[in-house]
């Protein structure tokens, strides 16, 4: 029986309402590819997606950071070895102004390469990174964050390297005026400086390797993310398709049959 208040719509006429609202969500989610648009339509579901892009925002803040991280790294590892090289060098030299035999000529051209190779040091000490930063802090090493509770050691402290400038301004003197027992004991300062900065580029070896794990275990977590997120956001073509024809099935149906029980309805009054 219709209801006796004409301006109210019928039940069989809400319910195709509602289905063909029903229709259009679905239809919007195959063309949107989203299962979720708004929130009322899975409050717990956009909850954990709202949830994932923080986390998946991070992960691309700390991915920039690696990238950054082993750009210094490497600029880092190039300078050492070059702060190692002079330093070799510099070894030889010491060698050769401690015999007995070299010439003063010899001797203060061996200073003034020795005083070269201590300029190269300081320049290798104070340059910048490709960010405008000088690439080894006056200060504390430059950490990165790679992760919530993870930073790695992108570049030592230029600190780390402080004996290395007094140590060859006295080479360089002691080899124009000292004698050659003088020299010679200069050699094992210079032999340990060698190993400290050998033992200072296999410790930055160690941060570099880190910042490259950091970014592959990133790398990773970010795939299993956005893989969980499409599990909860992305509609399921196949079976939205397939429902949406089941629901323009029952809607043409409803139609049908609400349209012979009011064509009935409407015999009835002209009888």
């Amino acid at each position: 029986m219709q209801s006796v208040n004409r301006n109210r719509p019928s039940n069989a006429v809400i319910l195709q309402n509602d289905l063909a609202q029903k229709i259009a969500d679905r239809q919007e989610q195959i063309s949107t590819r989203r299962r979720i648009n708004r929130a009322s339509e899975d409050p717990a579901a956009w909850s954990q997606i709202s949830n994932i892009a923080k986390v998946q925002a991070n992960m691309g803040a700390w991915l920039k950071n690696i990238d950054r991280g082993v750009s210094i790294a490497g600029q880092a590892d190039g300078a050492i070895t070059g702060i190692n090289d002079q330093l070799i060098r510099a070894k030889e030299l010491l060698v050769q102004a401690s015999s007995q035999t070299i010439s003063q000529a010899d001797l203060v051209t061996i200073a003034q390469e020795i005083e070269s190779i201590g300029d190269t040091i300081s320049d290798l000490l104070a340059q910048e990174n490709a960010f405008g930063q000088p690439l080894f802090s006056i200060g504390p090493p430059l950490e990165i964050p790679i992760d919530d509770n993870a930073v790695v050691i992108a570049a030592p402290s230029r600190t780390d390297f402080n004996a290395l400038a007094p140590l060859i301004t006295t080479m360089a003197a002691t080899i124009r005026t000292g004698n050659a027992s003088q020299r010679s004991a200069l050699l094992a300062p210079l032999d340990a400086q060698i190993s400290t900065t050998a033992n200072i580029q296999g410790k930055h070896g160690i941060e570099s390797d880190r910042l490259e794990q950091g970014a592959a275990r990133l790398k990773d977590r970010q795939i299993d993310v956005s893989e969980y997120r499409k599990t909860l956001e992305e509609t399921d073509l196949t079976v939205a398709i397939t429902e949406v024809q089941k629901m323009l099935i029952s809607l043409e149906a409803a139609q049908a049959a609400y349209a012979r029980i009011e064509q009935t309805s409407l015999f009835d009054q002209l009888r």
